[in-house]
C-alpha cells in the first residue's frame, strides 16, 4: 500500500518540478493529507513549498482526509474506474473543504 502511495507522490512531485508555473502556484500551500485504507491502515503526507513529503505510516490531524478501500484505490490508479464513480458509489470519501478538494483533484490529474 505504501509503495503505491510512494509512486503516486513521486509522479506528482515530478510533475510539479517540471512545471515552474505550477510549482509557483503551490509554493504557499501547506496541507496535510491522511489516507485511510480499509479500517486500520493510515498513511499521511504533506504538501509544503510546492513539494509533497515522503509518505509516512500513521494517523495524524489532516486538512484532507481520504477514506477508500485499497482495492478501489488500486482500480483508480490503474484506470479501471475513476474517482468520481467511486465517490458516487460511496467507495471513496473525502473530508475536506471545497478548495482542498479542488486542490486534490488538480494534483491528481
Amino acid at each position: 500500500m505504501k509503495e503505491v502511495l510512494d509512486n503516486l507522490v513521486e509522479k506528482v512531485n515530478k510533475r510539479i518540478a517540471d512545471d515552474e508555473k505550477y510549482k509557483k502556484k503551490l509554493n504557499d500551500v501547506v496541507k496535510t493529507v491522511l489516507v485511510q485504507f480499509d479500517q486500520d491502515k493510515f498513511y499521511n503526507f504533506k504538501l509544503d513549498k510546492g513539494q509533497i513529503s515522503p509518505v509516512s505510516k500513521g494517523e495524524v490531524e489532516a486538512d484532507i482526509r481520504i477514506q477508500v478501500p485499497f482495492e478501489t484505490f488500486n482500480k483508480i490508479m490503474n484506470k479501471e474506474t475513476d474517482a468520481l464513480t467511486a465517490y458516487f458509489e460511496k467507495k471513496l470519501q473525502i473530508k475536506a473543504s471545497l478548495m482542498d478538494k479542488l486542490l486534490l483533484q488538480d494534483l491528481l490529474k
